[in-house]
């Protein structure tokens, strides 16, 4: 019984540091190949006006595979940056993942050396006013 309330307390700490972890994370800014693919990524999403591929203002609801939580979220340029209020930049881990990704797809985020799957629910542009679901 002691043993099950451990699992139970020790299941829920890593959710929440995994939480906290995205909302506060800025690694991809510190390493210049990781800095570099995300550049790259814009670069392509810019051209790119006719697929529902996920860039800088688009509304994306995902869900956490491991714990099946639900996220909204928008991608934004690090100054509007604030996780709190549910704006990712497109330099933290989470937002690097997700760009240049569509509906149905898996973004993969290494949490405290972990990998952790979302799936992308829904992908909403507020740029075109168009929105994709099922």
């Amino acid at each position: 019984m002691i043993l099950s309330f451990l699992k139970n307390i020790l299941k829920i700490l890593t959710i929440k540091t995994e939480s906290y972890y995205l909302q506060n994370s800025f690694n991809a800014s510190l390493r210049p190949t990781a800095l570099a693919g995300v550049i790259a990524k814009l670069d392509n999403l810019q051209g790119d006006t006719a697929s529902d591929k996920i860039g800088v203002g688009y509304q994306v609801k995902l869900v956490n595979m491991q714990d099946q939580q639900e996220y909204q979220i928008e991608l934004v340029y690090p100054p509007k940056h604030k996780p709190c209020a549910g704006r990712f930049s497109v330099i933290s881990d989470l937002g690097a993942s997700l760009l240049g990704l569509s509906k149905g797809e898996m973004a993969q985020v290494n949490i405290l050396g972990k990998p952790v799957l979302f799936m992308i629910t829904q992908v909403t542009s507020n740029k075109k006013a168009r929105t994709t679901t099922s």
